[in-house]
């Protein structure tokens, strides 16, 4: 009897634990932190009709430059780039380097004072908006501004009391020159701003843990921009910093003036694997600091994974990033990373603000939402959105950090054998964090038959993925609304597109396998197995016809047909740089519309 009595008291208690996690209120956060344009698409007017669209859709606060590396339509990136620098603070690198020339001149200079004063007369310009329309207002900047690629000795340290002087000084002089601002929001890692290695060269900085001296660097600054603005808030995003330095820095920051704003995970924001440990860790220490947070992701469609797709709709996984977010500690806010383009339909957006205004919405209810305004077509839209978003769920961005920007991948691929293409920067998180989070960081071994295999098999689960979506799409296509139609066939070419690289990277990979498989066969026996020969023919036709136009293959399969021991000495060999298709080059002066080699498969 009283096992019994036992049993149903326990169940009685989970019960009950499981229905206070299902009532559980989802948190509503304060800061809710668009950017108007995107890299990608960075010629979005800062106007009355935008401001309201991102009112409308949930906005309160407003990023006033998109702050990315290659500085997309002259939007500000550092301090340097919207103050005249005084005299005192002035180095070689502020003067003269290839970071700061543009391409058609090298006496025309990004910082001279004619565009120093035109991007000053704009910065004001949006921060006038963001008063009249009620939003706050965050200014981006990293410091201290370094040339990249950085070098050590850096330019600037911020062990070097002169460093120091010259941000107080320029948050000062910014203030002055624009005020209305709120918020500052500091990076200190990565494009033109970086930190000396504790292990290296600067001897200011040789056996100082990082954590001491960048927490004291940027207490200092957001104690000046406390001093000056009491009501704003100085957020520190800490990029690139290893979880371990990270965890010690939270420590050592001032809670009265430090905010964080962080990545939602260690490795980068990325839709499909939202909310990792290290984010979750951040918000419990900062919570029992009394630090605020704001979690950073995607809200658009237009993302730097998908670049240069600018349409890929997937709301409902969205909507699960969001939550997952949300759900992973205390936070001020939430905030988006790389852009939002409010004038067109966009989906990802309108999820984005469904989840605003109800955070706690069901995946079924959130999807009939934002499918509702296509009226006739609107079923078939929510199942073309449910798929094409499990797609990207489904697709292996922990291959490589090569495996974002997917659409700058040329299906063409190299002929020689597939690899799975690292790659890695000098920077604590890359050195240690990320190495865990990506398959691959580096390229000094060739990657096992099974980590091929399982990214191959990923590949063609993302693209029976895309099938389905398709099917729903087309389904669709007679029934949606006029107004909505443009984005809805761009949203179909990219997603075609998406689908043609995903199966290129797939075929690519699995002809190595078997290729690789049939060598070892042939040298041991002299014969290979029939079913590897078959398979193989049948894959090299897919891959043809996938890549469509002029293509190597036909040429392949002749050879194959005819003598096949001269085409395992020839195709799918050994992954060797060819110069064909060129290593990427990370090169933040060029815009996003210059043709670049981007793949996973090929060196």
């Amino acid at each position: 009897m009283r096992k019994v009595a036992l049993i149903l008291l326990m169940t009685s208690f989970f019960v009950s634990c499981n229905n206070l996690n299902n009532t559980k209120e989802a948190q509503n956060v304060d800061y809710k932190v668009g950017i108007i344009g995107a890299p990608s698409f960075p010629n979005v007017e800062w106007n009355d009709k935008n401001m309201e669209l991102m009112k409308k859709l949930g906005f309160n606060a407003l990023q006033l430059n998109i702050a990315w590396g290659y500085r997309p339509n002259d939007n500000p990136l550092n301090l340097e780039d919207v103050l005249v620098l005084p005299e005192q603070f002035k180095l070689p690198v502020d003067i003269d380097s290839t970071l700061n020339t543009n391409v058609g001149s090298s006496k025309t200079f990004i910082r001279s004072p004619d565009k120093i004063a035109a991007r000053a007369q704009e910065l004001k310009r949006r921060i006038a908006l963001c008063k009249k329309h009620g939003f706050r207002s965050i200014f981006h900047f990293g410091a201290p501004f370094v040339a990249y690629p950085a070098i050590e000795p850096l330019s600037q340290c911020i062990s070097d009391p002169l460093t120091v002087e010259r941000y107080v000084t320029l948050i000062k002089n910014f203030q002055k020159e624009f005020p209305g601002v709120d918020d500052l929001l500091l990076y200190t890692y990565d494009q033109n701003a970086w930190l000396c290695n504790e292990n290296g060269d600067c001897e200011r900085c040789a056996g100082v843990p990082l954590d001491k001296r960048v927490s004291a660097f940027v207490n200092k600054l957001a104690q000046t921009w406390n001093g000056l603005n009491p009501d704003g808030k100085l957020w520190w995003e800490p990029w690139e910093i290893s979880a371990g330095q990270t965890y010690s820095i939270i420590e050592q920051l001032d809670p009265k003036c430090v905010g964080l704003s962080m990545h939602s995970s260690i490795t980068e924001v990325q839709i499909a694997l939202p909310a990792d440990r290290w984010f979750k860790n951040m918000l419990t220490l900062a919570e029992e600091r009394n630090i605020p947070a704001i979690g950073e992701l995607w809200m658009g469609t237009a993302t730097e994974e998908v670049e240069t797709y600018q349409y890929l709709p997937t709301p409902l996984a969205t909507l699960r990033a969001l939550r997952a977010v949300n759900n992973a500690g205390k936070l001020k806010g939430i905030k988006e990373y790389y852009g939002n383009i409010p004038d067109r339909e966009d989906p990802n957006l309108r999820m984005t603000s469904i989840f605003f205004d109800n955070p706690g919405i069901s995946d079924v209810e959130a999807l009939k939402l934002v499918s509702k305004p296509y009226g006739n077509a609107a079923e078939k839209i929510a199942a073309y959105w449910k798929y094409s978003s499990e797609a990207i769920e489904t697709y292996p961005w922990d291959v490589s950090w090569n495996s974002r920007e997917v659409g700058r991948s040329d299906p063409h691929h190299l002929m020689s054998a597939a690899t799975l293409k690292g790659v890695s920067w000098e920077t604590p998180s890359w050195q240690s964090n990320r190495r865990a989070a990506f398959m691959r960081t580096v390229e000094t071994e060739t990657p096992h038959f099974w980590m091929m295999e399982d990214a191959q098999l990923r590949y063609e689960a993302t693209a029976r993925k895309i099938d389905q979506a398709l099917i729903y799409a087309n389904e669709a296509r007679a029934n949606v609304p006029k107004e909505y139609l443009s984005e809805f066939e761009m949203s179909i070419k990219e997603l075609q597109g998406f689908r043609q690289r995903v199966l290129a990277y797939a075929y690519h990979i699995r002809e190595t396998n078997l290729c690789n498989m049939m060598r070892v066969t042939f040298e041991k026996t002299g014969k290979v197995n029939e079913s590897n020969l078959k398979e193989l023919r049948t894959v090299l036709l897919k891959d043809q016809q996938n890549q469509g136009g002029e293509n190597e293959i036909g040429k392949a399969v002749d050879l194959l047909d005819k003598d096949l021991k001269k085409f395992l000495l020839l195709y799918f060999n050994k992954p060797v740089p060819t110069g064909v298709k060129a290593d990427m080059y990370f090169n933040d002066s060029l815009p996003p519309n210059v043709k670049t080699v981007w793949t996973v498969t090929s060196k």
